[in-house]
């Protein structure tokens, strides 16, 4: 009787001591995550072109080979690759991208569409940094992720093994509050992206969690091989307020990456 009390009480308090466990593992892990939420609106703020070297945008962008130009297409593709765009590019900016990046076009190759990108953000310890803001990009991770593209973000805690690795200061030069510099093979893929946010605005205005959103939204844009846009309501228009992908946004990534990248000259 005494050996039967004993496993009749000592269950119970194990079954106790596991949910305690498993409830405080939920919790650490849920501090460590950022949550989720769809941002509030978002004053404009102004961004820096994430484009290839030599393309006039005011990006410090850097080449696998700095004196090299992209590789060109050969006729045959770039005669293709224009029909695309003639046939398929209402509604996207992809035209302006070639106007604006020296008729070239960068993106992942398609190997990657089976290795996610690895995206390694690095917590902040300069002035005006929150918390919040790894949410703030999480969450333009999310919605880049949400429009079927054939390459993936997924995050890393090993920024040296990463393939993006976002990083903070506290304000940037020339008017801008985001930087994002690309390094790209001859051919055109994409092989490293590093993008840099800054917590205040040049004129030393803290930037918002709002604007950190359509900050983040623009760069990661950017490090996955788009240009402006000209319409001032698309993420990747050079001085936006969008803290959500607008249907051109999402329908110019989806035509980029079903082109060849390289130069159309």
């Amino acid at each position: 009787m005494g050996g039967t009390t004993g496993r009749s009480v000592g269950i119970p308090a194990l079954a106790v001591l596991l949910l305690v466990a498993v409830a405080a593992d939920i919790a650490r892990r849920a501090i460590g995550r950022p949550e989720l939420r769809p941002p509030k609106a978002a004053a404009a703020i102004a961004h820096g072109m994430g484009a290839s070297a030599g393309s006039g945008s005011d990006a410090a962008s850097r080449l696998l080979e700095p004196a090299a130009a992209p590789e060109r297409l050969d006729t045959a593709a770039r005669g293709a690759v224009l029909q695309r765009i003639a046939s398929e590019g209402a509604g996207t900016y992809l035209q302006a991208m070639l106007e604006s990046e020296d008729s070239a076009f960068h993106r992942w190759p398609d190997a990657r569409g089976t290795h996610p990108l690895r995206v390694g953000v690095v917590r902040g310890d300069v002035p005006g940094f929150r918390e919040e803001f790894l949410a703030n990009v999480a969450w333009a991770v999310s919605r880049w992720n949400g429009i079927g593209l054939p390459v993936r973000l997924e995050d890393t805690p090993d920024t040296t093994g990463a393939d993006i690795v976002i990083t903070w200061v506290d304000k940037l030069d020339s008017n801008r509050t985001g930087r994002t510099d690309l390094t790209w093979q001859r051919r055109g893929p994409i092989i490293r992206v590093r993008i840099v946010l800054a917590t205040h605005t040049p004129d030393g205005r803290a930037v918002l969690p709002a604007q950190m959103v359509a900050l983040a939204l623009h760069e990661i844009g950017h490090a996955l091989g788009l240009g402006h846009s000209t319409v001032a309501s698309d993420a990747l228009y050079p001085r936006t307020s969008a803290t959500d992908l607008t249907p051109r946004d999402r329908r110019t990534a989806v035509l980029l990456y079903s082109l060849p990248p390289g130069s159309l000259k």
